[in-house]
Formats: C-alpha cells, structure tokens, sequence
C-alpha cells in the first residue's frame, strides 16, 4: 500500500493547524476543496511533475513544502501519520499556469517515472494533472496555500 496523499487549499495555515489538533489529524472538516492523489507525495512524485513544467532537473528542492502538523513531527520516527505540508507559492503557480494542451504530454512524461504506481497511466494522470491544475489556480486566484494531507 502506497502512501495517501490529498492535495486541498487553505487560506489560513494556522487555522488549519489548530484545527488538525483539536481533531487529531482528521482531515480538516472546514476545508471542501480536495483532491485525492494517492501516492503523489511532494518531494519526489509531484516534484518531478512541476519539473517537467518548468523545463528543469529536478532535484529534492524543487518543491519546497514544510511539515505543519503535527508540531515537532519531524522528530518523530514512529508516527505514521497524518502529516501535512504546506507547499510553496511557486510550486502552486507553477501548476496554476500549465497550460490545458501541455497536460497530455507532460503526463506521458510523468508516467514513465519508476515512483509512479504501476496502475497509474498516461491517461490517470492527465485527469489527476487537471484535477490539480484547477485546485491550484483557485488557490492562487484566491490567495490560498496548497497543503498536502499524508499518511502511510
């Protein structure tokens, strides 16, 4: 079983904070705009995808994302989960201003990568591309954080 990820938009990082503490790191109720995506973690997976759209090698920087919850998680070998990252501001604007006609080709690119699932086709990943092209152009239009939910 790979790890589940959700993508979703917040635009106060530390109400979200406080409410992933009040509920134990259930996925926050207030939050209404998700996007499933199991197995695209940020660092690896879906770095590789903003890569590809920037014309760029990637590398463990190319999306900076910051752990958020749970406070001194970073420390903690044995949680396995939830986490949640922010992402940064050019990782969002970079998926907001892919362009429609890019996404077939890129997600051809992006399946060929040896982290992507098996089951995972160029033809998923272009759906799940605009599922998160669009919530990271409501993002932006909105001046929202992208926040990526994990657990194993």
């Amino acid at each position: 079983m790979g790890v589940m990820t959700d993508y979703f938009r917040a635009h106060s990082v530390p109400a979200i904070q406080a409410e992933l503490t009040l509920h134990e790191g259930d996925q926050p109720a207030t939050v209404g705009d998700w996007v499933a995506a199991k197995s695209v973690e940020p660092t690896v997976v879906l770095g590789q995808l903003i890569a590809f759209a920037r014309d760029e090698p990637w590398t463990p920087a190319t999306v900076n994302d910051r752990l958020v919850w749970p406070e001194g998680g970073e420390q903690d070998t044995t949680h396995e989960g939830p986490w949640i990252t922010v992402l940064d501001d050019a990782t969002r604007d970079t998926l907001a201003t892919i362009p429609d006609d890019r996404v077939p080709a890129l997600a051809a690119r992006w399946a060929t990568i040896e982290e992507v699932p098996p089951a995972a086709d160029a033809a998923y990943l272009a759906e799940l591309m605009a599922e998160l092209i669009a919530l990271a152009r409501r993002a932006r239009e909105s001046g929202d954080s992208l926040l990526c939910w994990m657990s194993l």
